[in-house]
């Protein structure tokens, strides 16, 4: 018997789901009617099929889209929409530069409050100073402030300035409740896109440099730029995340494309590494122990229970990997007494990723979905 406590979320990239003859990117051609006809109708069928309480969407360019989504899978009534900003003065639906996340959410669930990331937290400081082993041995008070006992003390030349102010692509935060059950807490849910892991173009200047020759090094420094801006975004949201989990018992779960796989560094800076329950005798998760702030990757928790030995939502260079995450805080966890949710299963739907091509109708990313059953934790 099914429980309306239940929760079943999902993450889906809809690879440039834009409005038929309408531009994209500059070297793009706009859909026929056709095409945008196709594409509606494959995206209402795998909606239909993730039967998903909450879907987070990233390439939507236009809200109009996933209102006509919606309509042709005949669940226009069953969802609520949320975008990244309200309707703009005068018009039916919001507009936005670009490409951008949105999420909707099935009844009995419902939207309390919703708020769009687009500033970094003022506390996102990616700054090092430079200063030789000589100036602190003269001026100890100049050494590394650390918490961490087993840290030593750098010297180092660290020295780096990273000057990024916002996300290129906000993320979307939505606070859910049960409208059919009091017994249930509200929690907050996160969609992101986090920038690509191909190369950043370099600007004109830099790429026709009249004396530097950094166009031979396009590769390279694309990929540091990306990279770079990848990884400030994770620490802008874990920042973001810290505020909320730290010691409360606020449920969260973050998903989207992270464009990044579950062991890199992008992942650990969002999930804060929370410890997992390995053997039965552990505390981990545990009360005198407690992951307060921690996400636990849906993909760890699957690949622990599961026999497959192949997930991917991507391939980029021919490597297939999962990019397409969803993570959830230790009210999600198995083993935490903090419990409300337990883990049941993932999957990722990704047949249609298979020769994709240059398919424009179907998404080149797997859509995860992620099943958590009610099972709160017994008052000890």
């Amino acid at each position: 018997m099914s429980n309306s406590r239940d929760l079943t979320v999902a993450s889906f990239n809809l690879l440039n789901l834009q409005l038929p003859n309408t531009a994209m990117y500059p070297n793009t051609r706009p859909y026929t009617p056709e095409i945008y006809d196709q594409k509606l109708t494959w995206t209402a069928n795998m909606i239909k099929q993730l039967d998903a309480d909450i879907i987070g969407f990233q390439e939507l360019w236009s809200a109009q889209c996933l209102v006509d989504v919606f309509e042709k899978a005949n669940l226009s009534n069953d969802y609520t929409l949320v975008f990244i900003k309200d309707s703009d003065a005068g018009a039916d639906l919001p507009s936005w530069d670009g490409i951008a996340v949105a999420m909707a959410v099935r009844k009995p669930w419902q939207v309390e409050n919703w708020k769009r990331h687009k500033e970094f937290p003022e506390e996102l400081l990616l700054n090092k100073r430079d200063r030789s082993l000589q100036e602190l041995q003269n001026n100890p008070d100049l050494v590394d402030e650390t918490e961490d006992e087993d840290l030593d003390s750098a010297h180092e030349d660290e020295e780096i300035h990273v000057d990024i102010k916002k996300f290129s692509r906000s993320p979307l935060e939505v606070i859910l409740k049960n409208a059919d059950r009091d017994d249930v807490p509200n929690f907050h849910v996160f969609c992101a896109h986090f920038k690509s892991k191909r190369g950043s173009r370099l600007d004109r200047e830099e790429y026709h440099h009249p004396t530097i020759d950094f166009k031979s090094h396009r590769d390279a420094l694309g990929a540091g730029l990306s990279t770079i801006r990848r990884t400030a975004e994770a620490t802008a949201l874990r920042i973001i995340l810290n505020k909320i989990m730290k010691d409360t018992n606020t449920p969260v779960i973050v998903l989207g494309d992270l464009n990044d796989g579950q062991f890199s560094n992008t992942l650990a800076i969002l999930s804060n590494q929370p410890d997992f329950r390995w053997y039965a005798d552990s505390t981990a998760a545990a009360s005198n122990n407690r992951n307060d702030a921690g996400l636990f990757p849906a993909i760890n928790l699957q690949q622990l229970r599961s026999l497959k030995d192949t997930y991917y939502s991507h391939e980029y260079k021919n490597i297939p990997e999962v990019i397409d995450h969803v993570l959830a805080s230790e009210e999600f966890y198995d083993y935490s007494n903090s419990r409300f949710w337990s883990f049941r299963d993932m999957r990722i739907l990704n047949d249609h990723t298979d020769d994709h091509g240059k398919d424009k109708v179907k998404s080149d990313h797997g859509v995860v979905r992620v099943r958590f059953d009610w099972n709160k934790a017994e008052d000890e």
